[in-house]
């Protein structure tokens, strides 16, 4: 189990923790837990700093939800 999963079960979020995408669970980690920038989280997956924040906040707009 994933340090994000344990912080959403915490907080009862377990639904909204399976909706993500592997892909939104691993850069919402970096993000928020891990502390990178979205422009690093860029470098590493090769991907544009503006495709990053679009995933991260379309995986917020889940966990919003519940």
């Amino acid at each position: 189990m994933d340090r994000l999963e344990n912080i959403l079960r915490e907080v009862d979020m377990e639904i909204g923790y399976q909706l993500l995408s592997p892909r939104e669970r691993i850069i919402i980690n970096l993000y928020y837990l891990e502390g990178y920038k979205d422009k690093e989280i860029a470098t590493f997956y090769d991907l544009t700093q503006q495709a990053i924040n679009y995933i991260r906040k379309k995986g917020i707009n889940k966990l919003k939800i519940f």
